[in-house]
Protein backbone atom coordinates (compact mmCIF):
# COMPACT_ATOMS: atom_id res chain seq x y z
CA UNK A 1 0.00 0.00 0.00
CA UNK A 2 1.40 3.37 -1.05
CA UNK A 3 1.21 6.62 0.90
CA UNK A 4 -1.32 8.02 -1.58
CA UNK A 5 -3.64 5.07 -0.91
CA UNK A 6 -3.30 5.50 2.85
CA UNK A 7 -3.97 9.24 2.56
CA UNK A 8 -7.05 8.55 0.46
CA UNK A 9 -8.45 6.10 2.99
CA UNK A 10 -7.71 8.36 5.96
CA UNK A 11 -9.27 11.41 4.32
CA UNK A 12 -12.36 9.50 3.18
CA UNK A 13 -13.58 9.09 6.73
CA UNK A 14 -14.73 5.56 5.98
CA UNK A 15 -12.20 2.83 6.62
CA UNK A 16 -13.34 -0.76 6.26
CA UNK A 17 -12.33 -3.24 8.94
CA UNK A 18 -10.19 -5.16 6.45
CA UNK A 19 -8.19 -2.00 5.67
CA UNK A 20 -7.08 -1.27 9.24
CA UNK A 21 -4.20 -3.74 9.51
CA UNK A 22 -2.83 -2.96 6.02
CA UNK A 23 -2.82 0.77 6.84
CA UNK A 24 -0.88 0.16 10.06
CA UNK A 25 1.48 -2.36 8.45
CA UNK A 26 2.36 -0.19 5.46
CA UNK A 27 2.42 3.23 7.13
CA UNK A 28 5.95 4.50 7.67
CA UNK A 29 6.87 6.86 10.46
CA UNK A 30 8.67 9.14 8.01
CA UNK A 31 5.38 9.56 6.08
CA UNK A 32 3.61 11.15 9.06
CA UNK A 33 4.94 14.60 8.14
CA UNK A 34 3.26 14.26 4.75
CA UNK A 35 -0.19 13.75 6.27
CA UNK A 36 -2.64 16.60 6.70
CA UNK A 37 -3.92 17.37 10.19
CA UNK A 38 -7.20 15.64 9.27
CA UNK A 39 -5.35 12.52 8.12
CA UNK A 40 -3.15 12.50 11.24
CA UNK A 41 -6.21 12.80 13.43
CA UNK A 42 -7.95 9.97 11.56
CA UNK A 43 -4.89 7.73 11.90
CA UNK A 44 -4.54 8.51 15.59
CA UNK A 45 -8.23 7.80 16.21
CA UNK A 46 -8.06 4.59 14.17
CA UNK A 47 -5.05 3.29 16.09
CA UNK A 48 -6.47 4.28 19.48
CA UNK A 49 -9.77 2.56 18.70
CA UNK A 50 -8.08 -0.58 17.44
CA UNK A 51 -5.78 -0.81 20.45
CA UNK A 52 -8.78 -0.47 22.73
CA UNK A 53 -10.94 -2.93 20.78
CA UNK A 54 -8.15 -5.50 20.52
CA UNK A 55 -8.06 -5.62 24.33
CA UNK A 56 -11.73 -6.70 24.38
CA UNK A 57 -12.03 -10.42 23.63
CA UNK A 58 -15.69 -9.93 22.67
CA UNK A 59 -15.01 -7.31 19.99
CA UNK A 60 -13.40 -9.60 17.44
CA UNK A 61 -10.88 -6.88 16.62
CA UNK A 62 -7.32 -8.01 16.00
CA UNK A 63 -4.15 -6.05 15.36
CA UNK A 64 -1.49 -7.90 13.38
CA UNK A 65 1.25 -5.66 14.71
CA UNK A 66 0.32 -3.87 17.96
CA UNK A 67 3.95 -2.81 18.51
CA UNK A 68 3.98 -0.89 15.23
CA UNK A 69 0.60 0.62 16.08
CA UNK A 70 2.07 1.89 19.36
CA UNK A 71 5.13 3.31 17.56
CA UNK A 72 2.94 5.15 15.07
CA UNK A 73 0.81 6.50 17.89
CA UNK A 74 3.92 7.77 19.69
CA UNK A 75 5.17 9.42 16.49
CA UNK A 76 1.82 11.12 16.02
CA UNK A 77 2.23 12.69 19.45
Amino acid sequence: MELSQIKGLLSSGEIAANQVNPIIEHMRIQWIDQLTDLEKSALQCLINNMLMLSQDANSGAYLNNPDKAELLLEALG
